[in-house]
Parts: C-alpha cells; sequence; structure tokens
C-alpha cells in the first residue's frame, strides 16, 4: 500500500455542502463546498470553496488553520481590528479564539489545514 496519495477534485466529484446557520449570516446567500483529503493524527486536509456573501466566525481554542487561497478574494475583520483582504496566491493562518466576519468578496477556493491544538 502506497504512503503517497494524490486527490484532484473534478465535476464528477460531489462535494460536501454547508452553509452559514441563520444566526451566523450577515450578508448574501454564500454556500460552502468541501473536498476532505485526509484525516491523519487530528490534521485535517482538504479543499473548501465558499460563494459571496458575508458570516460570522466565532473560533473557540481547539483549532488553528492554515490555508492557501488558490482563487477568488476575500476579507476577513477580526472583531475590533481593522479588515484585512487575502486573494489567490496568499497562505493564512486562523489562530485559535479567532472571532470576527468571514467576507468572501468573490467565490474563494483555498487548500486548507487544521489541527487541534
Amino acid at each position: 500500500m502506497s504512503n503517497l496519495k494524490s486527490y484532484r477534485p473534478s465535476e464528477d466529484t460531489v462535494p460536501e455542502r454547508a452553509q452559514p446557520t441563520p444566526d451566523r449570516l450577515i450578508e448574501g446567500n454564500p454556500q460552502f463546498s468541501t473536498w476532505p483529503c485526509s484525516e491523519v493524527g487530528g490534521v485535517h486536509t482538504g479543499i473548501w470553496a465558499a460563494t459571496p456573501g458575508s458570516h460570522r466566525v466565532e473560533r473557540d481554542g481547539s483549532m488553528l488553520e492554515q490555508f492557501y487561497v488558490v482563487e477568488g478574494e476575500i476579507e476577513l475583520i477580526e472583531d475590533g481590528l481593522p479588515p484585512q483582504r487575502f486573494s489567490a496566491g496568499d497562505v493564512v493562518v486562523i489562530e485559535p479564539h479567532f472571532r470576527g466576519v468571514w467576507r468572501t468578496i468573490s467565490t474563494v477556493k483555498k487548500v486548507y489545514f487544521s489541527t487541534a491544538v
């Protein structure tokens, strides 16, 4: 059995679908698609996409996420701080206890790595 894996979502691959809960929705009708890739030793990896809109994010202290923006543009607004924009080519780290707003400006796709801390 190989220890090397590759993953390429295609039109034939059905993603997991979700959207913000009504209490977290701020603007628009953002739709989320997730293509999980692996989960090993508490580290989750995959591809995630979202359509335009804004929703509230409230992370507890149990998770750290790092992602690479493949396409699109987002704005993260941490409570009490100025907005920060990210687009294709950016690497972003969302540390535990992040609270704020995720705004998808143009449909975004990211490759993510998250782990419990």
